[in-house]
Formats: structure tokens, C-alpha cells, sequence
């Protein structure tokens, strides 16, 4: 009598390779992201846009941060135009951009704005271990008036990002910003 055939029936071959598997990954994961900086381009440093704004209010509030919660950021811009008209596209024409808030060595970034439309320019570098990865985004956002409520509207300059609108009582809308490069430290 073969224990091994007799126990076949109820623990097949694969499912106990897929537990024994998950149950090192569970066991193993702390290890592989717990310890120092994340490495440059991973999703752990990979940088996001937060849009919030709460109904009745005009103000937009932007906060820049990584995904991962434990990435500093060598460089974080974000800086708005403002007073251009806007269809809903990308606004065409040149954009003056201002109203910069520029950090160095941080976690994350806020910023608010009660002009609408606005266009906003978004970079985040993050250097770790000789590395370095650049993430940013263009975006115009305008909050108009919907058959349920306001609706905030967002179109993208960065490739794929596109248009898209979503309720504002549905905010905070992450958006995760393109990685335009990865590399040594410039």
C-alpha cells in the first residue's frame, strides 16, 4: 500500500505546488521590499498623482507621492497654468506655466489651486543605489456641472494617460504618472 497514492485524491500535485508557493511569498515578501530604498523604476518608487476635491468646494488639492510608501524622492515638481480656455482636449496654444512648489529629498508633495480650468506639469526623480527614475505627467482638469452632481473632467498630454471624467464625489482619483526614464544618476 502506497500512502502517497492513497492521499492523491485529495491533495493534487499542482494546488500543493500553488500553496507551497504563496506560502513563501507570504513568508519571504517583508524581506524583499522592507529593507532601504526601493530600486529606481520598480513599482515601489513608482511616483502618482492624487486629485481630490470635496462637492461644493472650488478648490482642487494635488498631493505627489510614490506608490510605495517608503520612497524618497530626489526631486518633486508641480507647477499649474492658468486662464487659458478649454474645450475638454488638450488645451492648444502655448501654457504659461507658474505656481511652482519644488522639494528636494521628500516623500511627497501638495499643492491647491482655486483657478479652473488648470493645466498641471507634474515630475518626480527618485535616485537609489546609483539609479535613477524620472516620472511625470501633463494634465488639464476642469470640475463642471453633471446630471448627478460635478463632474470633474480630466484630459492628458502624457502618453497613456487619455481623457476621462469622474464624479467629484467619487475623489480621490490616484493617477499614476509615465516613467519617461530610467538610468544611472544623470
Amino acid at each position: 500500500m502506497n500512502p502517497r497514492r492513497n492521499l492523491a485524491p485529495y491533495f493534487p500535485a499542482p494546488l500543493v505546488g500553488i500553496v507551497l508557493l504563496l506560502g513563501l511569498l507570504i513568508v519571504f515578501t517583508p524581506f524583499l521590499t522592507s529593507y532601504g530604498q526601493p530600486s529606481a523604476g520598480s513599482i515601489f518608487s513608482q511616483a502618482e498623482l492624487i486629485v481630490d476635491a470635496l462637492p461644493g468646494n472650488s478648490t482642487l488639492h494635488f498631493y505627489v507621492r510614490g506608490l510605495g510608501t517608503t520612497a524618497r524622492y530626489d526631486s518633486i515638481s508641480i507647477g499649474f497654468a492658468l486662464g487659458f480656455s478649454w474645450t475638454g482636449g488638450w488645451p492648444s496654444g502655448n501654457l504659461s506655466w507658474g505656481n511652482w512648489t519644488n522639494a528636494s529629498n521628500v516623500l511627497a508633495v501638495t499643492a491647491s489651486t482655486e483657478r479652473l480650468p488648470v493645466a498641471v506639469n507634474v515630475s518626480a526623480l527618485y535616485v537609489a543605489s546609483g539609479a535613477s527614475a524620472l516620472y511625470s505627467g501633463l494634465f488639464a482638469l476642469n470640475v463642471t456641472s453633471g446630471s448627478s452632481g460635478p463632474v470633474l473632467s480630466v484630459a492628458s498630454n502624457t502618453p497613456g494617460i487619455g481623457s476621462f471624467s469622474t464624479p467629484v464625489a467619487d475623489l480621490p482619483l490616484p493617477i499614476t504618472l509615465a516613467l519617461v526614464r530610467t538610468g544611472p544618476v544623470p
